[in-house]
Parts: structure tokens; sequence; C-alpha cells
């Protein structure tokens, strides 16, 4: 059983059953005034805005988990600068656990969860609050034990905090100080967008990385691909208007270092633009004003290591190092794609799986109120290119002998037109129109997904990216199985007497 928990502009949080859409519990979270309505969002995000804002955190010891809430405190006219506050939930029945005010009246920018240390009973779970005079805070205030002051002053330095401005069009990253500036941040590096005439239109991190992964791909011939797996990745999309045209620019930045791992420059390419950041790859959808059409780029980083083949995976030895610092990550290898879609998009989604075996699902709401569904594998920039006519050569944008298909792999021919199938629409006859999110969740089946759309409705909906391969069919012939079964248990009955009596006729002999 899943619960969906949900908070509307109404400053109202509700907990609705999965499969039944039943209202489990709501909860009325008050209401800041009009002065605060009228705030503009600080640095573009979503968190310290005049909007309710929630996250789940949960425990890494136990199977416990409690709903944070940010609300404004109530404005008074004229004091538009009061601190925001923090409420500690129960997720199952709405109880408040906890409740307090930011720290020395600052509004909160970001929230980082930390793990529990010293009292395993604890009903508060701790995190940091980065506030907008860049200082850190440990929440809840009154109840910080030793152990989790201690384990935060030990990995001061493992602490990265990054923010994309879109006010300023700037990107910024930083770490938490040392030497007595343990409680603020030191900036380490910046990306000043705005200042080579570009606009910063979205950005988006990796999904899923609470769940496990396949870090490698396996190609037909049984080689193997590694993955760049980086859980700091940050995809950046900016917009370029310079005499009368428009382009699009594709970064892939490290969020601990600021390297910025692969730049792709989108001619003709426009607002707006959705991305979906999961593994190691990434996908934009946007509009070409130019073409009259929409298309989707599909980017996916690869390490530039060869197979070491099965022997030397098998037995690599001890001294194999198994970490891996964000500042000695070696260039990877980008692949990429462009296709033509035939609908413009409101939001998009990736499904998710426990463990992460099953192909993943891009989902998306089309503007034509309805919510569509393709596999990675048709997005794959792998996809060979077709001979060109009456020459037998390949194109010159050919992938990588290292990265190309096998003869025994079943990838299609690359087709710049991505196909829109009705069986792939997930909503059906119904209508959904300003979908605002996609948000999914893994099940207790691989093979399954549950995707969760909202905005002015509200749908749920099971995908299966390659079918339900870990359950049998409704059509599978049970009689059949439970007949051979007890066929078989008769069988072993009647030949195990048999047996035993002509071995005692052979001594009476």
């Amino acid at each position: 059983d899943k619960l969906i928990l949900a908070v509307s502009r109404a400053w109202k949080v509700y907990a609705l059953e999965a499969t039944t859409s039943e209202m489990v519990w709501s909860r009325y979270l008050g209401h800041p005034g009009p002065d605060c309505m009228n705030l503009p969002k600080p640095n573009g995000t979503d968190v310290g805005g005049c909007s309710p804002w929630m996250q789940l955190l949960q425990s890494n010891t136990i199977a416990y988990s409690e709903l944070l809430i940010v609300t404004p405190s109530a404005l008074e006219p004229g004091s538009p600068n009061k601190p925001h506050r923090l409420l500690w939930l129960d997720p199952l029945i709405g109880r408040v656990l906890h409740e307090e005010l930011a720290p020395e009246g600052s509004k909160v920018e970001s929230i980082v969860p930390l793990p529990r240390r010293g009292n395993p009973q604890q009903t508060k779970l701790p995190f940091l609050i980065v506030d907008g005079k860049r200082k850190v805070h440990i929440m809840p205030s009154q109840s910080v034990s030793s152990e989790l002051s201690k384990f935060v002053e030990e990995t001061a330095d493992k602490l990265f905090h990054y923010e994309v401005n879109t006010a300023q069009q700037v990107v910024q990253g930083f770490m938490m100080g040392h030497e007595g500036k343990a409680s603020e941040l030191v900036r380490l590096w910046n990306l000043e967008l705005g200042s080579v005439g570009e606009r910063i239109l979205t950005a988006a991190a990796p999904e899923h990385r609470e769940w496990n992964h396949v870090p490698v791909y396996i190609k037909g011939d049984a080689s193997i691909l590694y993955k760049y797996i980086n859980a700091n990745l940050l995809a950046v999309v900016t917009e370029d208007i310079r005499d009368n045209s428009s382009a699009l620019n594709l970064y892939a930045i490290d969020a601990v270092t600021g390297h910025i791992i692969h730049q792709s420059h989108i001619a003709g390419g426009a607002q707006p633009a959705h991305l979906v950041v999961c593994d190691n790859w990434v996908i934009m959808h946007y509009r070409n004003p130019k073409k009259t059409r929409f298309e989707i780029v599909v980017m996916e980083l690869f390490q530039a290591k060869a197979d070491e083949g099965p022997w030397d995976t098998l037995f690599a030895g001890k001294a194999t190092n198994q970490t891996l610092s964000a500042h000695h990550l070696e260039t990877p290898v980008p692949l990429q794609q462009t296709y033509i879609f035939p609908a413009g998009v409101t939001a998009m989604g990736v499904t998710a799986t426990l463990k992460g075996i099953t192909p993943r699902s891009i989902i998306m709401a089309l503007t034509t109120e309805q919510v569509f569904h393709v596999s990675k594998d048709l997005l794959n920039p792998r996809r060979p290119y077709q001979a060109l006519a009456g020459s037998g050569e390949k194109d010159k944008t050919a992938i990588p002998t290292q990265f190309a298909p096998t003869k025994e792999e079943t990838l299609p021919m690359y087709q710049a037109v991505l196909p829109f199938r009705q069986t792939d629409v997930l909503t059906y006859y119904h209508s959904m129109g300003q979908v605002a999110g996609i948000i999914s969740s893994p099940t207790a089946l691989e093979s399954t997904s549950l995707v969760f759309t909202f905005g002015l409705d509200l749908f749920l909906m099971p995908v299966q990216t390659a079918k339900a391969y870990d359950v049998l069919s409704p059509g599978f012939n049970y009689l059949l199985v439970y007949a051979s079964v007890g066929l078989v248990v008769v069988v072993f009955i009647v030949t195990s007497f048999w047996a035993q009596r002509k071995a005692l006729q052979d001594r009476w002999k």
C-alpha cells in the first residue's frame, strides 16, 4: 500500500490512498495573507517562497519517515521578512510531531537531510538548512545531539551545495567553511551565464538516486560499456537570442567542481524547454520555431574505459579502489541524437524501479491533454545510422566503434521522426490538461512502476515498459499446472511402492 502526499495552492496537505484515491487525512496549514502573495520567489527557487513546500525525510536505519513542510509564517502588514515555519508530520496519520521557526529569522533556501545520530528512538529527523545569507543550521535546534554535531563537523568538507539563480542568470557552487566558519558556505565556483547573453530556462538533477541502478550496459557480443554515473550531475538549459534568431545551450555540469562535462549548442531551439535527467542520460524537449516543429534531444554519457573482460572483473583483487572522488573523475564520452516529436509537452518524468533492471520509460504530458510514454530504448543515441544512398558509406556523425551496436543487438535504425502510437497513451480517452508535474515510484514488482501526474487533475497509473515479465499472464493455464504436479506426485508414489514391493520379492527368491 502506498500513500500519495500532496499539497495544494490553498495551503492544504492531503494524504490519498494510491489504489482507491480515498483521502486518508488532510491538514490546513493556514495562509500568510496578501502581502506574502505579492512577493517574488527568492532566487527563482521553489523553497522559501510564499507557497508551502514539502519533502519526505527517511531514516537510514529503520523503516521510518517523516514529512517536512516549510511554510511562511503569518505575515503582518509592513513586515514581510518573518522567518519560515517548519513542521514535522507523521505521514501516516498527519499528526504534527514538532514545529518551530527557522533560526535567526532567516529565510529557508535549501534542505539537506542528515542521517540519524544518537537516540535511535528520536522522532524528529535532523536536516541542514541553508538560508538566504549562506549560513548553515542544524534542525531541529532543540534536540541536536553531540554525535550529530560531531558528524557534521567531520563531514563538513564533503557537504556541497549548488544554486541555480534564474534572477541573476548564474549557477554557483558552495561548500561548508573551515576553521570557525563551519556554519557558513564558501563559494567554490561561479558560472555567470548572463554575462554572455544567455538566460537560464530550466535545470534538473538526476532522478531516483535513492534506488539502485545498473552501472553498465551489456552489448550483444557480451562486451560491457561503462555508464558515466555521477550523482552530482546538473543539467542546465539556457536560451541565447541574437540577431532575431534563438538557440539553446544544454550544459552538463559537475555540481561539486563546477566543470562543464559537456555542452551542446542547438541552433534554432527555443522555449519552452523541459528536462529529465536519470542515470547517465539527459533528455530535453524543446520547440524549433524555424522549422515549426517540436524536437527531442537525448544525450548519454559513457566512460572511455575499455572492457576488461570477465577474468579481470571477477579476479580484480582487493587492491582495487572502490571509492571515487568528484575531483578526479575522467571526462566522459558523450553520444547525442535528435528526434522530431509531433506534440508539445507541459511536463516530463521517468519511471522508477527498485533494482533499475527494467528499461525506463519517459513520461510526457502533452499539450493535447494526453499522457504519453516512450521507452528509453527508442531514445537511444546508439541507434545506428543508415548508409548514405548510392555510396555505401556511413554518415560522418557515425557512432564511435567502441560504442557502436553489434549485429547481435536489436537496436532499430535511426529515424528522425519519433513514432506516436495511440497504444502508448496512458490516459486512454481521459483528458489531462494543465499537468504541472510527473512523479514515479517503484513497486514490489520490478517490471512495474507507479506514475502520478498532478495539476488540474490527478491521475495514477501503472507503467510496464517491458510488460509484466515477472507476473504470470491472466490467461495462464493454472489447471494444467496443478494437474501436472498432481500427476507427478501420483506417479512418484506408485513407482516408489512398486519398487519397494519388487525389491522385497527379489529377496524372497
